[in-house]
């Protein structure tokens, strides 16, 4: 690991843990074990830290470097979502799954919902990046479905995507409040209420 990438690792680390606004370019150069001056080698600010992990963040959201297959990809041909939207769904939480696996988007998503009521800049990466986009997903999920005649012609598809998708996001908030360090465990319970929710949710709207 080069400096750069300590200074990445150990900055994560700090923001997670103390909050964004609590952690001095000192103490991360402290923690490195370079002098304050150096980080300016590789980074201009703190801020500059702070932006470099939302872009590693948001390049893992990308559906190209998801670890998954193609069958994630939305649209109306997609065999798999028409067959069998339950399947689709699965391999796309198989996939957010192994990218959770990873410590360091663990620690992005806790300084994400811990730290968006104190950093503007946070806050509004929180409002685009995790509520907007994936909202926006799962109503063209739900829209294609209806379209397709696979679930009830009069249901409301931004309605569907914010019940879908609000569960998954309260699960996390109570992860995030009841562990200091969330173990693989919880990670795997909460895969499972999820995939459970999405289900029932599709069942309850789906065609007969």
């Amino acid at each position: 690991m080069n400096t750069k990438e300590k200074i990445f690792d150990v900055s994560l680390d700090l923001f997670s843990k103390k909050g964004y606004d609590s952690v001095s370019l000192r103490k991360i150069a402290e923690e490195v074990g370079i002098k304050k001056s150096s980080i300016y080698s590789h980074y201009s600010s703190k801020e500059a830290i702070l932006m470099e992990i939302f872009e590693y963040f948001t390049n893992q959201l990308e559906p190209d470097n998801l670890p998954t297959t193609d069958n994630i990809f939305l649209s109306s041909d997609n065999e798999t979502l028409l067959k069998n939207p339950e399947l689709f769904y699965h391999q796309g939480s198989e996939a957010i799954k192994k990218m959770l696996s990873l410590e360091r988007n663990i620690k992005i998503f806790k300084l994400i919902f811990i730290q968006m009521h104190y950093n503007e800049t946070i806050r509004l990466f929180f409002q685009n990046e995790i509520l907007v986009k994936p909202l926006i997903f799962w109503n063209d999920f739900f829209t294609i479905l209806k379209e397709k005649g696979i679930i009830n012609e009069d249901s409301n598809t931004k309605l569907l995507a914010k019940e879908y998708y609000s569960f998954p996001i309260y699960l996390l908030l109570e992860l995030f409040a009841k562990y200091e360090d969330i173990p693989e465990s919880a990670i795997d319970k909460f895969f499972k209420e999820t995939e459970d929710h999405a289900k029932f949710i599709l069942d309850s709207v789906k065609v007969k």
